[in-house]
C-alpha cells in the first residue's frame, strides 16, 4: 500500500519550485537531510525519478511533471479544508506575475487594495517579462500573471482583463511636441529609446513600425521603463511605451504624447492562469477582485484605468 505523507508532497511541490533541496528545506522549516529523505521516500514509493539534476538545479522529470500538478491541487486543498471552519477569514499566500507596465504601475494598487480586504493573505510579486510570466505560470511556479502578449499555450487559460494602449513620446520641449501630428516615416531616423526585445511593447512596437519604415534608430535599450522615461524627458530622444507607465509624467508636464496616424496601439492585456488544476479559494477570490477591477474597461479604447481606479474596491 503506498503511504504519502503531506509532508511529502510539501517537499517536492517546494523543490519543484525552489530547484533546489537546501531552499526547500529552509522554506519548509526542515533540515536539508530530512527534505532529501522525504523526497526520496515519495519516490520509492511512486517508483519513479521526480527529478534530474542540470548543473546546480533540480529540474522535474516527465513524471515529475505529472506528479506535480496533482501534488499541488492536493496541498490547496488541504489548506482549504482548514479554512472551512472560518471561511470569512480567507488566508495564504499568492505568488503573481506581470510584465512591466502592468506589474509597475497596476499591480501594486490592485494588490493593496486586494489586500486591505483580505489582511490574512500575502502576496509575492514578481514583474519580468510576458514570456517569463507565462513560462513560469505553464510550470506551475507562479500562482496567476497578467501579460501584454497574445496567449498561445494549451497549457494556459488567458482571459481578458483590460485594454491598454501604447504611445510614442518626447521631452515637452521637443520641436517634435508642438506638432499636431507626425508621419512615421519622419521619425524614423530620430534617437529611440525602447524596451529590449523580450518586452511585449517592444513586440507590438517593432511589428508595427516596420510596415512603414524600414529600420528604427535605437540608440539605447533597458528593461527599466523609469530609465527609457528619465531619458526622454532629459533629451531630444523619442520613445514607445505603455499608457500605463507615463501618466503622470504627461499630467505633470514632464512628458509629450505625440500624434502618429499610422501607429495604432491599442492592446488587450490578459490574466492567466494554468489549466486543469485546482484554484485554491485565495487563488479564486483574488482572481474575482482582479477581473471586477480590470474587464469592465474592455467595453472602449478609451476607458483604459488609471491606477487609482484599479485600487479602488470592487
Amino acid at each position: 500500500m503506498i503511504r504519502i505523507t503531506l509532508r511529502q508532497l510539501a517537499v517536492f511541490e517546494a523543490v519543484a519550485r525552489e530547484g533546489s533541496i537546501v531552499k526547500a528545506a529552509g522554506e519548509i522549516g526542515l533540515s536539508p537531510s530530512a527534505a532529501s529523505m522525504s523526497l526520496k521516500d515519495l519516490e520509492a514509493q511512486l517508483g519513479a525519478q521526480l527529478f534530474v539534476r542540470q548543473g546546480k538545479r533540480l529540474m522535474l522529470s516527465d513524471r515529475g511533471r505529472q506528479v506535480r500538478e496533482m501534488a499541488t491541487s492536493i496541498l490547496l486543498q488541504v489548506v482549504d479544508l482548514g479554512s472551512l471552519t472560518a471561511p470569512q477569514e480567507l488566508s495564504g499566500r499568492l505568488r503573481i506575475g506581470a510584465a512591466g507596465s502592468l506589474g509597475n504601475y497596476l499591480l501594486p494598487q490592485l494588490c493593496a487594495g486586494f489586500m486591505q480586504q483580505y489582511p490574512r493573505i500575502s502576496i509575492e510579486l514578481r514583474v519580468s517579462s510576458s514570456m517569463d510570466v507565462m513560462e513560469r505560470v505553464q510550470k506551475m511556479s507562479l500562482d496567476l500573471g497578467f501579460v501584454g502578449a497574445p496567449v498561445n499555450s494549451t497549457y494556459l487559460q488567458a482571459s481578458p482583463w483590460l485594454r491598454d494602449s501604447l504611445v510614442v513620446c518626447c521631452a515637452p520641449d521637443n520641436p517634435l511636441a508642438s506638432r499636431p501630428r507626425i508621419m512615421l516615416n519622419e521619425l524614423a531616423r530620430q534617437p529611440w529609446v525602447l524596451e529590449k526585445t523580450a518586452s511585449s511593447e517592444r513586440t507590438a512596437f517593432t511589428t508595427e513600425a516596420l510596415k512603414y519604415v524600414n529600420s528604427i534608430n535605437v540608440v539605447l535599450e533597458t528593461d527599466s521603463i523609469e530609465a527609457i522615461k528619465r531619458v526622454v524627458r532629459q533629451g531630444q530622444a523619442v520613445a514607445c511605451i505603455s499608457a500605463l507607465a507615463v501618466e503622470d509624467e504627461v499630467r505633470r508636464g514632464e512628458l509629450a504624447i505625440l500624434k502618429i496616424p499610422e501607429l495604432n496601439f491599442t492592446r488587450i492585456c490578459s490574466l492567466i492562469t494554468r489549466r486543469n488544476v485546482y484554484y485554491s479559494q485565495t487563488l479564486q477570490a483574488f482572481r474575482t477582485f482582479a477581473m471586477a477591477q480590470g474587464a469592465s474597461t474592455l467595453t472602449g479604447p478609451d476607458e483604459r484605468p488609471s491606477a487609482e481606479d484599479i485600487a479602488k474596491p470592487a
